[in-house]
């Protein structure tokens, strides 16, 4: 009698595509701690006290939570893909752009604050 046959490994071009979305994710996090290393280090007080503050810190929360939501979604499909299951759906891209839109208009507010000084 044969040996059974292995289970059917998953088409690697899936993991790949898979790694390349959590390296964008993980960029997309980079540039938003980058940003908010800048707003701290050359950006005098706009607006209000404590909004160039205030902008930093958003900006580098939101670099940490869409590094670990990156992660998260790929270890998700990750596993869908190995066990041959549709991929979850995932608000993440909502959550991000929410949360940017929410500090751009606070930076908007804080530039508008200011110019009418």
């Amino acid at each position: 009698m044969p040996p059974p046959d292995p289970a059917p490994h998953p088409d690697y071009r899936f993991s790949l595509a898979n790694e390349r979305t959590l390296l964008a994710w993980l960029r997309t996090a980079l540039a938003m701690v980058a940003g908010g290393i800048a707003v701290a280090q050359f950006v005098p007080e706009q607006g209000i006290p404590g909004g160039s503050v205030a902008v930093s810190v958003g900006l580098l929360l939101g670099g940490l939570l869409t590094a670990l939501a990156g992660y998260r979604r790929w270890s998700r499909n990750e596993a869908a893909i190995a066990a041959d299951l549709p991929l979850p759906v995932s608000p993440l891209g909502r959550r991000v752009t929410a949360g940017l839109a929410v500090l751009v208009a606070v930076v908007l507010v804080l530039v508008v604050v200011e110019a009418l000084r």
